[in-house]
């Protein structure tokens, strides 16, 4: 697996495909905001533009980010901030093993995610999409998503990195 070979302040676009149509459902860009061996943080801005492909939908949003990358996890995420770097929520999407490319990081989205508050209490959601889609996935892939929910509660609970020390519940951010 190529590993992440990125540089701070570099943009990056990402992208979550869907699968078997091999259709773009969204992306955005982040700014790398920190890169280690075998990850790499990425930074989104008070206002940064999430394009909603499936959806049809372009939205300005009104929080600040940062989420992760990480070479060999079925995942990746990290905090929504506001503008006084306060954790709103943290929020995970299961997907395949990123794709590291120039100035681009690909995957293919799972539907499964993990939305976690401040104060670390975690809910597993779309698991009904998931179900949905399970006899069009590779065998692998479902194991394998299977797996990510329980990891990614594991990743918060021990507060591995990007995760910050658990703080007020704020409640959950509205999504698109």
């Amino acid at each position: 697996m190529k590993e992440p070979n990125y540089t701070p302040g570099e943009r990056l676009r990402l992208e979550f495909w869907k699968y078997p149509e091999h259709r773009l459902h969204y992306w955005w860009e982040a700014e790398v905001a920190e890169a280690r061996e075998g990850a790499v943080l990425l930074y989104m801005p008070i206002g940064f533009e999430f394009h909603h492909q499936s959806k049809g939908k372009t939205v300005q949003v009104d929080h600040q980010g940062y989420i992760a990358f990480f070479a060999d996890r079925w995942y990746s995420g990290g905090p929504d901030l506001d503008a006084q770097n306060q954790v709103l929520e943290y929020y995970w999407n299961i997907q395949t093993p990123p794709l590291f490319e120039p100035r681009r990081i690909w995957q293919y989205d799972l539907e499964l995610d993990v939305r976690c508050k401040a104060d670390h209490t975690c809910a597993v959601v779309d698991q009904d999409e998931f179900e949905a889609k399970v006899p069009l996935y590779p065998h692998e892939w479902v194991k394998s998503a299977r797996s990510a929910l329980e990891e990614v509660q594991t990743h918060v609970r021990e507060r591995r990195w990007p995760v910050l020390p658990p703080s007020k519940d704020l409640g959950w951010l509205e999504r698109i």
